[in-house]
C-alpha cells in the first residue's frame, strides 16, 4: 500500500496532467479523484488499463523518460490506493462521526473570478466518467431505485448546474457549497447501496446532516478552514 500523496506530490501530478505532454482532454486531479471514487464504490471492479485510458482520453502521454512515466504512474496508483483504502472494510469498521473520505475539490480563486459557480463540477464530471465505465450496472440501478437516482442526481447537479431531469431546478452558489458539504455522505450512501446489492443489508452510521461547513475549522486540527484543507 502506497503512502497518501502529499501537497507537493499532488501539485506535481496535476502540473503534469495539465502540461503540453498530455492530450488536451486529459483529466485534471479533481476529475481523477471523482473517477477513482466512482470505480472504488461502484458495482464492479475496473482495471488499471481502463482507468488510465479514461484519464488520458485513450492516448499515451509524451513522457520525457521512463523515469518520468514511472513516477507519474506511481503517483496515480498511490492516489487510487488512497481512495480505495478510505472505503475499505477496515475503514468502514472504524466508529467515527467523520466521513470515510473528503473528496479532492480544487479551487481556482486566482484563476477564474467565477470559480464559485463551478466548484465541484470537475469532480462530478470525473465521477460520471467512472459510472460510464460500468454504465449498464449503474443505469439499471438508476432505473429501478428512485432513492438511488435522487442521490446520483444530487452529485450530477454539481456538473450540470441543474437537476439532470429538470433544468429549472438550478444549483445556486450557496446551494453548491451546501451540496459539497453533503458530498462525503452522498458518496457513502452510494457505497452502501452497492454493498447491499452485493452482500445484503449493511449496517451504516447514520449522519443527520453535514458536520463541517466549508468555512468552519477543518476537523483534522490544522487550524485552517475546512475548504482550504481537507475540503480543498
Amino acid at each position: 500500500m502506497g503512502k497518501k500523496l502529499n501537497e507537493f506530490e499532488l501539485e506535481e501530478l496535476n502540473d503534469f496532467l495539465m502540461s503540453g505532454k498530455t492530450p488536451e482532454e486529459t483529466m485534471d486531479l479533481e476529475m481523477i479523484d471523482g473517477l477513482f471514487t466512482a470505480i472504488t464504490i461502484g458495482p464492479e471492479a475496473v482495471s488499471e488499463d481502463e482507468w488510465l485510458n479514461q484519464i488520458f482520453a485513450g492516448a499515451v502521454p509524451e513522457f520525457e523518460s521512463e523515469a518520468e512515466a514511472s513516477q507519474i504512474l506511481d503517483l496515480l496508483r498511490r492516489h487510487a490506493d488512497t481512495v480505495a483504502q478510505a472505503f475499505s472494510i477496515r475503514a468502514r469498521e472504524r466508529v467515527s462521526e467523520e466521513p470515510l473520505y473528503y473528496p479532492l475539490i480544487l479551487e481556482d480563486e486566482g484563476v477564474d473570478e467565477k470559480w464559485q459557480e463551478s466548484l465541484g463540477a470537475y469532480w462530478a464530471s470525473g465521477f460520471r466518467a467512472g459510472m460510464l465505465l460500468r454504465e449498464e450496472a449503474w443505469q439499471t440501478a438508476l432505473d429501478e431505485d428512485e432513492a438511488f437516482f435522487d442521490t446520483i442526481a444530487k452529485i450530477l447537479m454539481l456538473e450540470l448546474g441543474h437537476h439532470p431531469e429538470n433544468e429549472e431546478d438550478q444549483l445556486s452558489i450557496k446551494g453548491r457549497e451546501t451540496r459539497l458539504a453533503e458530498l462525503p455522505w452522498l458518496i457513502e450512501d452510494i457505497l452502501y447501496f452497492w454493498l447491499e446489492a452485493k452482500v445484503g443489508k449493511v449496517e451504516t452510521v447514520v449522519h443527520e446532516e453535514p458536520k463541517v461547513g466549508r468555512n468552519d475549522p477543518c476537523p483534522c486540527g490544522s487550524g485552517k478552514k475546512f475548504k482550504k484543507c481537507h475540503g480543498a
